[in-house]
């Protein structure tokens, strides 16, 4: 049996998703704004989490797909 091949651009997007994700999570807001971090640039709560989740089961659908 031939062993399966991965994407390894689907690897490293996936990982990425889960790494942004999960400091999304610890941290427990996202960042608005990526050039500078001030007052009112970033959402919390429930929201952030929200997104964090969303970015994680990207991530991980991207993995499942690196397999194919």
């Amino acid at each position: 049996m031939r062993p399966k091949r991965f994407d390894g651009g689907l690897v490293i997007v996936g990982l990425v998703l889960i790494a942004i994700g999960s400091y999304a999570i610890y941290t427990g807001e996202i960042f608005l704004s990526r050039l500078t971090v001030s007052e009112g640039q970033s959402m919390g709560g429930i929201g952030a989490l929200v997104i964090a989740a969303i970015f994680i089961a990207a991530g991980v659908y991207f993995l499942f797909q690196s397999r194919r």
